[in-house]
Formats: structure tokens, sequence, C-alpha cells
């Protein structure tokens, strides 16, 4: 609330012209968020009582907070990409498109860059030895069943890649109930094998799921790593 009453403050000092708002940027900055959650009107309206004075939100306050909300959530984004990049040891250009590609499938981030190092250790054009292709290692015909007509050379571009692998991996999850550790055993072994020994009363559980959800190194990415020279492309 303190935050709120001085920033509240600094506007009516500086709101004639607009741009003046740069003087109170130090306060603005953290009070950001709040503007993007739904704290607009507390920040831009005052109510005093006894008959004090209301402020008008204008166009261009609108047009301030919308562009100091944007810049902040961009901010954060970058952030995010960045310590990710740092924690896979990637580019910072191919943990951008991971995340992208992970939050427009609605996959938790983690999980999708660590689904990403199980798969293929970062190298985009890699291809198991039954066929799988690519960073999240999607077999032809399964992207053909999600994506009619996708080829295999499509599956070697790093955004068709990683969207049909997450779609795929979010469809997993919807069809186990939100349970994201079946949905990744099912990634690795196949639905219909899971199924199978879940009908049969075992637990279908070979320790992947672990091992995407830790994001923690195995000797196998750690020799693939050495084996191709830690080259991704």
């Amino acid at each position: 609330m303190r935050l709120i009453t001085e920033v509240r403050a600094l506007w009516v000092r500086h709101r004639q012209p607009i741009v003046r708002m740069a003087v109170g940027g130090a306060l603005m900055i953290p009070a950001a968020t709040m503007m993007a959650g739904g704290h607009l009107d507390s920040l831009y309206q005052a109510d005093v009582r006894g008959g004090g004075m209301a402020l008008e939100r204008s166009a261009a306050s609108d047009e301030v907070a919308r562009a100091w909300s944007e810049r902040m959530m961009e901010r954060e984004r970058e952030l995010v990409v960045a310590s990710f990049a740092k924690e896979f040891d990637i580019p910072v250009s191919l943990a951008g498109t991971i995340h992208k590609a992970a939050l427009e499938a609605k996959i938790p981030p983690k999980m999708a860059f660590g689904l990403v190092q199980a798969e293929s250790s970062f190298r985009t054009r890699a291809v198991s030895p039954v066929g799988a292709v690519g960073l999240t290692q999607v077999m032809p015909a399964t992207a053909r069943w999600l994506v009619p007509g996708t080829t295999r050379a499509d599956l070697m571009n790093t955004e068709t890649n990683l969207r049909i692998g997450f779609s795929y991996l979010r469809q997993l999850i919807d069809q186990y109930d939100g349970d994201e550790k079946l949905a990744l055993t099912a990634y690795n072994r196949g639905p219909g094998t899971v199924s199978r020994v879940m009908r049969q009363g075992r637990d279908p559980d070979n320790g992947y799921a672990d091992k995407v959800l830790t994001g923690r190194s195995d000797m196998h990415v750690r020799l693939m790593n050495a084996r191709f020279g830690r080259s991704r492309g």
C-alpha cells in the first residue's frame, strides 16, 4: 500500500506532460506487475474523502501503463530464457524457441527442456536407430497422425519438431487426466505399452519421467555430448 501511495503522489506531480512519467521510473517498475494484475484503477484514480478530487484516467496514461507492463513481462521472459540456456548449456536462441513452443502447447517449460534433453541432448538433427527425428524425437508416423502431410524433412525443422512433439505430449497429459509422469512414460514407451502394462496390474514407470522432470543429465546424455563434440546443429 505504501508503494501505491508513493506512485500515486508521483503521478499527481508529474502527470502533465505524460512523458514526465520517466521521473517516477524507479517506483513505477516494481508497480508494473500490479498494473498488469488489474490494479490500474488504484494507481490512476484518487478518491479523497470529504469532497476531494478524482484523477481521470486518460488514454495516454493507459498507454504508459500498458507499455510498462509489456516491457516488464518481456524482460521477465528474457531472464527466464537466459536461465534455461545457462542451466542446460545451450544457445539463448534455441532456449527461446523451446520456451515459446512450450508455452504455446501449454507444457511447463521445465518439463519441455527436460524432455528435449532426454530425447536428443538438444541436437536438432538427431535421428534414432528406430527412425525418431529431431529435438523431441518424434516418429514420422506419429507426426503424420497428429498433423497429416508432415514429412520426415519437416521434422528436421526446429519449430515444426517442437510444435508437434509438445502437442503430442500435451495430448498424452490430457489423456491421462493431468498425470504428467504417466504421460511422459507413455511418450517414451508408447501409450499402447503403458495401457497394456497397467491392465496387467503392473507399474509402467521406467525412470524416464523422473529424468525429464528433474532435468538431470545422465551418463547417456554426457556420452552423446562427447561423441558429437557438444554440437547441436
